[in-house]
């Protein structure tokens, strides 16, 4: 006699009884134990991938407050802000994913009611601190260039350290609540959290779509100010290149031996009749006008460097804002729809992967900010290379070393003590000291100096 046993249509449950032999088979210990080595293989799996990430942010996080005090020229105030947010993205991984993992991977809570409502209230504080962060950084950026000089007064390290109080100081307020009973009773062995719906219309508006509009909103300014600038640059530089620079309206002179034009880099070219065409580099007699043309040529370097850096800024504020909204959209979108229906008491049915890769996306976002400013930030990015090498010692003079070959040349002693050399057609060479006297070193070998040889 054979009988079977059908418990559920998900379920098989088959049972063989044959009397003569007084013996049972079984098809569900066999399907149960391929169930739960495929279980454990992607537990492990999940383990892996999630514990690279927890370590990578970690890492990376610490990197960027590593590198802030230990660089001078990272001090900075808008760098203090993005050290507030490294440290909220540094306390995630370190004491709000390894709990996560731990709960994704059990699906139970087994630690207790008071450390869950810790836990959960640690993650909504970080995390809301970390999007606010994101926030004010944004806005910082945007006075930084709508309002520089206006901004740059008030841009003092004693207000910025205020802000971020006040970003912290908000995000516990968004966090406590839970604390005093702002809270459904959960299931046993459940933790997760507060589903009240007033609650969580309160925390979502405040810890992400207000923040979001606001970074919308800013950075759609920053792009229209950006954009408006680099075309007021590139007018300026067609037009600068179209017009000549009158250098105090010298006239040409001529000389019996030839022609002679002084151009406004101090330069005299003199050609003569026998048609050899020789250049000579010379000190102006009026020191005081080449001292102004060195300053704006200066100045004009500087501000294009500037600028340079602040397109780079914006750009790397875009990469971190849209990876921003990529990361926590789908959460804070699910984190309102849940406590909907469960008020309304609607059937929806959120799969446990759904809200485990939402949850995990949102995390992603703190493995990934140090990533973008390594990768899109050379003033990161050079500090986080020297202290992975462990270079720590003299990486302020090695940093201001490359700083200053990049904007005046490879080589800056011999910048600072000679300021011009050239090579003449016979062999002469024209130096200016660190004095600013002339020095001619004819090709015998002798010196003439500016008591000596006026040129």
């Amino acid at each position: 006699m054979v009988a079977v046993k059908i418990d559920t249509p998900s379920s098989l449950s088959l049972s063989s009884t044959i009397h003569p032999n007084s013996s049972n088979y079984s098809l569900n210990g066999e399907t149960n134990d391929a169930s739960s080595a495929s279980s454990l293989w992607t537990n492990v799996i999940v383990s892996i991938i999630l514990t690279f990430m927890i370590v990578g942010t970690v890492i990376g996080n610490a990197l960027v407050c590593i590198a802030v005090f230990m660089v001078r020229k990272l001090q900075t105030p808008s760098n203090f802000l993005i050290v507030s947010l490294a440290v909220s993205d540094l306390f995630v991984a370190l004491f709000v994913m390894p709990l996560a993992l731990l709960y994704e991977i059990t699906q139970r809570w087994q630690l207790g009611n008071e450390l869950c409502d810790a836990w959960t209230s640690l993650d909504v504080l970080l995390c809301t601190a970390s999007i606010l962060n994101l926030c004010m950084i944004s806005v910082d950026r945007y006075l930084v260039i709508t309002r520089p000089l206006q901004y740059a007064m008030k841009r003092t390290p004693r207000r910025i350290a205020l802000l971020i109080t006040v970003v912290w100081l908000l995000s516990a307020l968004i966090s406590i609540p839970p604390l005093f009973g702002w809270k459904k009773v959960r299931k046993s062995l459940e933790c997760g959290y507060s589903q009240e719906l007033g609650y969580q219309i309160y925390a979502t508006v405040l810890a992400f779509y207000l923040p979001c509009t606001i970074m919308i909103t800013v950075y759609y300014r920053i792009w229209k100010v950006s954009d408006r600038i680099s075309k007021a640059e590139a007018k300026s530089k067609v037009g600068s290149l179209e017009t000549p620079a009158p250098y105090n309206n010298r006239p040409k002179t001529s000389s019996d031996s030839g022609d002679m034009h002084l151009y406004p880099n101090g330069s005299l070219r003199t050609s003569n009749a026998d048609g050899d065409d020789g250049a000579l580099e010379i000190l102006p007699k009026n020191r005081r006008e080449k001292r102004r043309f060195t300053i704006k040529s200066f100045l004009l370097k500087r501000n294009k460097i500037y600028s340079s850096k602040e397109k780079k800024a914006t750009k790397t504020l875009g990469v971190i804002m849209g990876g921003f909204i990529a990361c926590w959209l789908p959460f804070f979108i699910l984190a309102v729809v849940r406590p909907v229906c469960l008020t309304l008491e609607l059937k929806c049915h959120v799969p446990q992967l759904v809200n485990s890769i939402f949850l995990w996306l949102g995390y992603f976002n703190s493995f990934m900010n140090p990533l973008i400013y390594a990768r899109f930030n050379r003033e990161f990015r050079t500090p986080f290379r020297e202290i992975l090498c462990c270079r720590c010692r003299g990486i302020n003079i090695r940093l201001r070393t490359e700083s200053y070959a990049e904007q005046f040349g490879p080589d800056p002693t011999l910048q600072a003590t000679q300021r011009c050399s050239l090579r003449i057609p016979n062999e002469s060479t024209v130096r200016y000291n660190s004095q600013g006297q002339t020095l001619v070193h004819v090709g015998n070998g002798s010196t003439a100096s500016d008591g000596e040889s006026k040129l």
